[in-house]
Formats: structure tokens, C-alpha cells, sequence
């Protein structure tokens, strides 16, 4: 039901473009600032604190799903599973966001199209050079797909509703407290660790649905500095993808990919996942 739920999700995540506005997870950063106000001291400041505050919210998300699977011939459960599932993307939609990149950037408001551009940026200020923030961009494009619908999705699979929970709250927790102290350290550490194998995986995705050969080229210039944190899956998502687009990753050259070829490519790519998902849960029917 895990891959029926998802494919649900993933339309109605498509065909109900605004959901995006109802993801909020400001209760659930209120929730993790009130419960680290009162363990206080210096043996919750870091891993411990980090799954101390991680275990309510999950725990709740697997009781609901065990509560929900059986009722009404599974019909709630499903629900149940879509719902969790795209609550969990995003937080906003990619492909809205490449859109209305594309559609301001022959607008004469320059504070119009640097705040498009920051959405693809995860807020971060964009150059002033037109080039160097298209460059900027492409590559968001490319590294945004996994935070906010691979590694989900992969997750969601692997563990169903628990693990899509797990994947977005703490990548919440890594964008907004990712700087506090050894806590924010152990976010970090576990952001890496939920990151790397969907990362991997999208980018060979990316080569599949691509220039194979560039996309390798690219993914092997990512591994010469031995990528590591979500920095290094990021990395190697960046330079796989552009190489599967055929752009060389300098932002000097004048070939750059439009981020709208960049999500095209995620598209091809989420259907290469979707394919090779559908013939692995036939084959374990099968057996």
C-alpha cells in the first residue's frame, strides 16, 4: 500500500497546485523550542536532546498509522498515508517556483526576480550578476528536488509514514536551528545521513534521464573532493545533474541550463524512480 499511497500522493500533490500553503511547521519548531527550554543543560544540548525531541511527534505519527490501517477495509489507512506523505514535500512546490522564476526574469522589477530567485535558494541573498544567479539557481533546482520530493519519497517507502515525518522534521530543524551548538551539529549529522542514499540516487537518476556520460563525468568531479554532509550530497546532486543537462558547472560559461531544462530533467527522473519502484514491488508479488 506504501507505493499505492504514494503515487496518490504524488497526484494529488500535482493536480491541487496550493497545498503547499497548508504545510507549516512553525508548531512543530514552537514545540521543539518549548521542550529544549525545559530539559536545559549541557546533556540534552546534542544527540540525545536532538531524539528526545524527534520521539513524541513520531511516535504519534506510527500510533495514528497503526490505529488507521485496518479501518474501513484499509480505505482510512491509505488516507492516512497519502495525507502524512504530502504534508511532508515540499515544504513548497519546486515546480511552482521554477515557474515563477521563469516568468519574472524579464521583469524590470529587480527586487521581484531576486525574491523568485530566493525561493530556489533556500532564502539566500542572489548575486547581482544575471548569469551567476541563473547558474545559482539551476543548481537549486537540482539539489532542492531532493530535500523536497525524493528523499521523501524514499523515506516514505522505506518506512512508511514514520520515516517521510522523520525526513522533513528534521530537515525543518536543520534550516531553522541548524546552528545551535551541538544540537544543531547532531541535525546536521542526521540530515547527512537521511540525505545521502536518496541523494545518490537521485543524481543517478539524473544521469539515466540525461547525458549519461557528462552526468558521470560530473559525478566523479563531485567524488574527487570526497563529498561529506548534506553539503556533499548537494554537491554531487549539483554537478551530476548539470552534467546530465550538458552544462558545464563554471558560472563563467555561457551554455548555462535554464532552470526550467533542470526541472524537466527532475520530472524524467521521477518517473525513472517511479518505474524501477513499481517493477521491484511486482517482483516482490511475485516471489
Amino acid at each position: 500500500m506504501t507505493l499505492i499511497s504514494a503515487l496518490f500522493g504524488l497526484l494529488t500533490d500535482r493536480l491541487l497546485g496550493n497545498l503547499h500553503e497548508y504545510r507549516r511547521y512553525r508548531w512543530f519548531l514552537d514545540y521543539v523550542d518549548w521542550l529544549r527550554a525545559r530539559l536545559g543543560g549541557p546533556l540534552w544540548d546534542g544527540t540525545l536532546g536532538l531524539l528526545v525531541v524527534l520521539l513524541p511527534p513520531l511516535a504519534v505519527v506510527a500510533l495514528l498509522q497503526g490505529w488507521t490501517d485496518d479501518l474501513l477495509f484499509g480505505l482510512v489507512g491509505l488516507l492516512y498515508n497519502v495525507a502524512v506523505f504530502v504534508y511532508c514535500l515540499g515544504p513548497r512546490d519546486l515546480a511552482a517556483d521554477v515557474e515563477t522564476y521563469c516568468e519574472v526574469g524579464d521583469s524590470s522589477d529587480e527586487d521581484l526576480r531576486r525574491r523568485a530567485a530566493a525561493r530556489l535558494l533556500d532564502g539566500d541573498t542572489p548575486p547581482d550578476d544575471p548569469q551567476a544567479t541563473t547558474t545559482l539557481v539551476t543548481r537549486g533546482v537540482l539539489t532542492g528536488a531532493n530535500d523536497r520530493l525524493f528523499a521523501v519519497l524514499f523515506w516514505f517507502i522505506v518506512l512508511g509514514p514514520v520515516g517521510a515525518a522523520l525526513y522533513r522534521a528534521t530537515s525543518v530543524l536543520y534550516r531553522e536551528r541548524g546552528g545551535e551548538g551541538e544540537f544543531g551539529d547532531s541535525v546536521a549529522l542526521l540530515l547527512a545521513i537521511l540525505a545521502w542514499i536518496p541523494a545518490r540516487l537521485t543524481a543517478l537518476g539524473y544521469a539515466l534521464s540525461g547525458h549519461f556520460d557528462a552526468a558521470m563525468e560530473g559525478w566523479r568531479t563531485a567524488h574527487q573532493t570526497h563529498p561529506q554532509g548534506v553539503e556533499g550530497s548537494e554537491r554531487v546532486l549539483a554537478e551530476t545533474g548539470l552534467g546530465a543537462l550538458d552544462v558545464s558547472v563554471a558560472e563563467d560559461d555561457e551554455a548555462l541550463a535554464p532552470p526550467r531544462a533542470a526541472m524537466r530533467l527532475v520530472w524524467r527522473t521521477l518517473v525513472v524512480w517511479l518505474v524501477g519502484l513499481s517493477l521491484m514491488t511486482l517482483a516482490g508479488w511475485a516471489g
